[in-house]
């Protein structure tokens, strides 16, 4: 009898933080998992060159998973991050969701709320925060 892979998603923003996740969930779950790499798209981005970057981005999400012979899927939704991310996982039946975190401050998330604080926190499932240091991200700011 064949295992089921595992599902993780591996949200994504594009930002080294975010290159940090899909390495770690490749390095140590790609042999019994199926990855589900997901970006959200605002509501604020633009239709023209917003297909553009996301194949781009997801050419090289792909170009680093190849190395380690992942299965995985690319995938965008609409919407608020948390929001998106938790109904992502609800749907698909996900085994576990990996993040990254820009670590932002006590007193920014008390005002505006933290994408990975509000998903480990109402997630269906387990979740893994990734924290990398502000200087090595670029200016995405979606987790």
């Amino acid at each position: 009898m064949e295992i089921p892979l595992k599902k993780i998603i591996c949200a994504v923003d594009f930002s080294a933080s975010s290159d940090a996740v899909v390495r770690y969930a490749a390095a140590m779950h790609c042999s019994c998992a199926e990855l589900m790499v997901l970006y959200v798209a605002s509501g604020t981005e633009s239709e023209d060159g917003m297909l553009r970057k996301h194949l781009h981005e997801f050419s090289r999400y792909s170009d680093m998973l190849s190395d380690y012979k992942a299965h995985a899927h690319f995938t965008v939704q609409h919407g608020e991050p948390a929001a998106a991310i938790l109904n992502y996982a609800r749907e698909h039946h996900a085994n576990m969701i990996i993040l990254g975190s820009h670590g932002n401050t006590a007193i920014a998330r008390l005002l505006m709320g933290s994408t990975a604080e509000s998903v480990m926190r109402h997630a269906p499932c387990p979740v893994v925060i990734l924290k990398t240091p502000d200087n090595n991200n670029k200016d995405h700011g979606t987790t």
